[in-house]
């Protein structure tokens, strides 16, 4: 594709619209040097238009008998802006950081939810979770009409709107809900913004699904949206006992910000995913699982100028669990034990949101956000312990209740082109509590717990309780030097107030307690941090690349109570350089480089200096003396997507090098350990490498993905210094088809390999999975779906193997034109009563047999608003 000048035009659109009716419609969209390939069939005429902002359209009739050549010459437009009609026809469309697919020249009729309809557009890919990625690139906001969708977590959205209420999807890259802002923040989003058809714009639809199975199995999962220019209501339940989890960690670890929001913050992501909601939601493989849950959302345009966005969640979990582990200990002369867990879980939690956002005018953008999280349950296990030395049975019962606040007010002023400056306030506000109630058949840690003889069994009761509360303060001003040249100056500060409290003691018989304080026991810390900073990052643009340098200086002070008593008291300052380098090869092709050294803190818990007890097994000391963790963090990024050649390439290598961090030095005995965090240089590296490579040929594509990840590092066990090397090896191969009229096979070969070893030990374990997907529409009103999956496991080292099969199907049935569907859905097909994993660390080689629920067979009702 040519201009007059015989340069060529890119990103030119295609579609060939076949004159008879048994033909589909074919698009395509010229690379960078004005290719394009059409995939038509022989001997069939097609009407060709081929658009360009600010080209005169082209028409073809065009029939081809055997592979063809042809070249089409573009025209500047001479139409004034009020004559163009602009008509959105075209499969893709791709505008710098935007590409819009029109969904109805992809649907191939069995689409049911958004997330079919999003697995058959180019570059666009959906796990089975709902997590959804384009050109590779991971979507991180969700919004349909403009507007947030929930939380803008994906997996809510492309599960639950309706396919047929869809018109177009458009994929925003380096997305930034600030206008103004876009090309200074250098936003890394990836965001969805989901169009729905002229009759879905202001209209209630949705579902209504309801089922019942065998053992009393039951489904209720009704769907509700309405949508209009300045209202947007959504409703979404689940009830069920068949293990359908509606929220999950991955769902709760994005509805915080993501990874990279919580690597980035001081004490967030260690508090995050250890909590007692975390592990409740982490929870993937059970023999029972029944869920309540409920969502709603509003987004509302009070007036012009302010807009309001709220929702919550509600979700009520009973959950049942059975593991048996086998576990050799490394540092014991490879002494065994076999242990069987058996636990039952309730949790009830909700999470609320409300934002109001003010824009006076183009320069003003004021916004308010208020975060409140609740949670509280109760949990049941048994836990037996055997070893050919002793036999330990253990009753536990746990209560965890936590209540956090964290409200935030971001205000964006452009005061010019050349001045434009962003002031965040924040506060935290978190109150967590846990009692645990350990009985044991006899007494633990004889040597470090003075446990009275009261009986048959010794009753510990604990107690752990976190109160914080964080404030920070941040203003970063954009200042536009020229075109090629910014500097963004930055400056503000954290205040963080912990405080963290443990109580360890015997009740006994009589209603007496015996305490453990003489021995060691119990903590009453409190942790104050102050971080200082100041830096500024400097933009400039040469030709195709980009350079971003950097440097803040961090000025700490932070103190530690026990007791009331002061145990540490320390200043220290940081420079934390950064740089970043993009090199646009095209629009469609870009390297990044991209290096920080980063710092963070952990939080209370580490610093309380005395003993608590973690497991039957376990106790954990912290230490006063810890500072902050430092370490170098390295990436290079590659990503290409050319339609022309049917490929979507993505690279990215990352390598990490910790100088001081917090680790955990350990002293075993038999089973028993004791850890303790300490403040160490010991040296530890990782390095990552992942990549995938996706290419399309005709109705079919092919991915190949893998990744590799190795890491060096030392630990202290038992007053040794042991350095261990562990390799990690996963690929997967995937075929894929898109069929109209025949049935759609998604064919896959993934592999794992694990070696662990250090001076004294080696451990090497094989994971292999091929695995099928099929979706087939035939005779109009029926779907059918399988999934099969084959499991290979095996232990090298002890020849130790595990195989198993996971399949599911369903048949569901839609008359055209009928609202009422009918479906009936097996889950574990083969019945399979366990799968199995294996695991290791620097001590422990651990088998585990993870038990899973039974063959689940429901039949379903839905009717389609």
């Amino acid at each position: 594709m040519l201009d007059s000048t015989q340069n060529p035009v890119p990103y030119t659109n295609l579609i060939a619209t076949p004159l008879t009716e048994s033909q589909e419609i074919t698009f395509a969209i010229t690379d960078v040097q004005g290719r394009y390939k059409l995939n038509l069939a022989e001997a069939v005429s097609y009407q060709l238009e081929i658009t360009h902002m600010g080209f005169s359209k082209v028409t073809d009739t065009v029939k081809f008998t055997a592979n063809s050549q042809k070249d089409y010459y573009l025209q500047k437009s001479t139409e004034s802006l009020e004559e163009v009609i602009i008509k959105q026809e075209m499969a893709v469309i791709v505008k710098e950081d935007t590409i819009t697919y029109r969904t109805d020249q992809f649907k191939t009729g069995e689409e049911r939810k958004l997330r079919e309809v999003l697995k058959k557009l180019p570059g666009v890919e959906v796990d089975r979770e709902g997590n959804v990625t384009v050109n590779g690139k991971k979507v991180t906001k969700l919004m349909v009409e403009g507007k947030t969708f929930f939380t803008g977590d994906t997996k809510l959205g492309v599960n639950n709107i309706p396919a047929d209420a869809v018109d177009e999807v458009e994929a925003l890259d380096n997305y930034n809900e600030v206008g103004f802002l876009k090309g200074l923040s250098d936003s890394d989003q990836m965001a969805l913004n989901i169009k729905l058809k002229e009759g879905k714009k202001k209209f209630l639809f949705g579902d209504l699904e309801a089922g019942g199975g065998i053992k009393d199995r039951y489904l209720i999962h009704p769907t509700l949206f309405y949508y209009s220019p300045k209202t947007a209501v959504n409703v979404i339940a689940d009830f069920n006992n068949i293990g359908k989890k509606s929220f999950t960690m991955q769902d709760y670890i994005n509805f915080e910000g993501g990874y990279a929001a919580m690597l980035e913050g001081s004490t967030s992501f260690g508090d995050v995913y250890s909590s007692d909601f975390a592990q409740f939601l982490n929870q993937e493989d059970f023999v029972y699982q029944k869920n309540d849950f409920g969502a709603g959302s509003i987004s509302q345009q009070i007036n012009p100028k302010l807009r309001l966005e709220a929702f919550s969640i509600v979700n009520k979990g009973k959950t049942q669990t059975r593991i048996t582990n086998s576990l050799t200990y490394l540092a014991e002369d490879n002494l065994d034990e076999f242990r069987e867990t058996i636990q039952e879980n309730t949790m009830l939690f909700s999470l609320n949101k409300l934002k109001l956002r003010y824009q006076p005018d183009d320069e003003n953008d004021l916004a308010y956000e208020a975060f409140i999280k609740t949670s509280n349950g109760d949990a049941y296990q048994n836990l037996n312990s055997f070893t050919t030395i002793d036999t330990t049975l253990t009753q536990i019962q746990q209560q965890p209740k936590n209540v956090s606040v964290n409200q935030e007010i971001r205000y964006n002023k452009q005061f010019s082109y050349e001045h434009t400056s962003t002031l965040i306030a924040n506060y935290k506000y978190s109150d967590q509590e846990t009692d645990n109630d350990w009985l044991f058949n006899q007494p633990i840690f004889t040597n470090l717990i003075p446990f009275q003889q009261d009986g048959n069994f010794f009753n510990l009761l604990q107690q752990t309780a976190t109160q914080k509360h964080q404030a920070t303060l941040d203003l970063k001003h954009y200042w536009v030097l020229n075109n090629f040249n910014h500097i963004y100056p930055r400056v503000g500060f954290t205040f963080l107030d912990e405080s963290f409290s443990t109580l360890d003691q015997q009740i006994l018989a009589n209603g007496n307690f015996n305490s453990f304080q003489q021995n060691g026991f119990n903590n009453d810390l409190n942790f104050l941090l102050v971080d200082n900073y100041i830096g500024f990052q400097y933009k400039a643009k040469a030709g195709d690349v980009i350079f971003k340098p950097g440097v803040m200086y961090h000025s700490y002070f932070w103190k530690v109570n026990q007791f009331s008593e002061e145990i540490a008291n320390q200043q220290k300052s940081v420079w934390l350089p950064e740089l970043n380098i993009e090199y646009e090869i095209s629009s469609a092709e870009k390297l990044e480089l991209d290096y920080q050294l980063k710092t963070s803190f952990t939080n209370a818990s580490q610093y309380a200096n005395r003993l608590r007890l973690v497991s039957f097994n376990q106790l954990y000391r912290g230490n006063e003396n810890l500072e902050n963790q430092l370490f170098h963090s390295a990436s290079l990024r590659y990503r290409q997507f050319n339609m022309f050649k049917g490929i979507f390439l993505n690279a990215n290598l990352n390598y990490t090098k910790r100088e001081r961090s917090i680790r955990n030095t350990t002293q075993i005995e038999g089973i028993d350990q004791v850890s303790t965090s300490i403040y160490t240089s010991l040296p530890e590296n990782t390095y990552a490498l992942t990549g995938s490579l996706t290419k399309k040929i005709s109705k079919y594509s092919f991915t190949l993905r893998g990744n590799i990840n190795l890491s060096d590092y030392s630990r202290i066990i038992n007053n040794n210094v042991n350095d261990y090397q562990s390799e990690n090896y996963r690929y997967t191969l995937k075929a894929q088809t898109r069929f109209k009229e025949w049935p759609n096979l998604t064919l896959g070969w993934e592999q794992r390999f694990s070696n662990f070893e250090s001076e004294t030990f080696k451990n090497n374990f094989t994971q292999i999975n091929p695995y099928a997907y099929l979706e087939w529409d035939f005779l109009n009103d029926f779907i059918f779906k399988a999934d099969y999956t084959y499991n290979y496991y095996e232990n090298k080292n002890t020849n130790q193997i595990n195989r198993f099969e996971v399949g599911n199907v369903s048949l569901y049935y839609n008359k055209e034109d009928s609202p009422w569907g009918f479906e009936i859905d097996v889950d574990n097909v083969f019945d399979i009563q366990y799968k199995n994993e294996n695991s290791f660390n620097q001590f422990i080689v651990t088998d585990r047999n993870i038990y899973l629920q039974p063959r689940t067979l429901l039949f379903k009702l839905s009717y389609k608003l």
